[in-house]
């Protein structure tokens, strides 16, 4: 893994593990605080040097550029799946470290993953935004 596609793992990772992490807390929670101040960092990250074309690229244009792709199983069983090079990066490094551990071809994979992670995005950054908004808080 050359240097930019390490620093791109790592830094999806971090994005990854506080974004599980705060969606466990409520807005307004004041655990989110250093959460949310890691995920600045990592979007700072992201504008400051950006890794990958399609860093700006919105989810609906992601559903549109990247094909699903029919494929037969060597026990003949069709499916359908995600090809690793029709994701462009960033995105394919953010649904790689969203899927660590799941069941995957060498090729790619499942379509239906690629599509529930697309999904969850966007529930994460409705997340994101209503912590940043600051919700209502613990405190009493």
């Amino acid at each position: 893994m050359d240097l930019d596609l390490k620093s791109l793992w790592q830094r999806e990772r971090k994005r990854r593990e506080a974004l599980w992490k705060l969606e466990r807390l409520r807005p307004g929670a004041l655990e989110a605080q250093a959460l949310l101040a890691e995920l600045d960092e990592v979007e700072h990250q992201d504008l400051e040097n950006p890794i990958g074309d399609a860093f700006d690229m919105s989810i609906e244009e992601l559903r549109e550029l990247v094909p699903e792709t029919p494929f037969t199983g060597s026990d003949g069983y069709p499916f359908v799946i995600v090809l690793d090079h029709h994701i462009p990066q960033p995105w394919r490094q953010r649904f790689e470290a969203a899927s660590a551990l799941s069941t995957r071809l060498r090729e790619g994979s499942y379509a239906n993953d690629w599509r529930r992670f697309l999904r969850l995005w966007v529930h994460e950054m409705e997340l994101l935004a209503e912590h940043r908004k600051g919700g209502f808080s613990d405190r009493i």
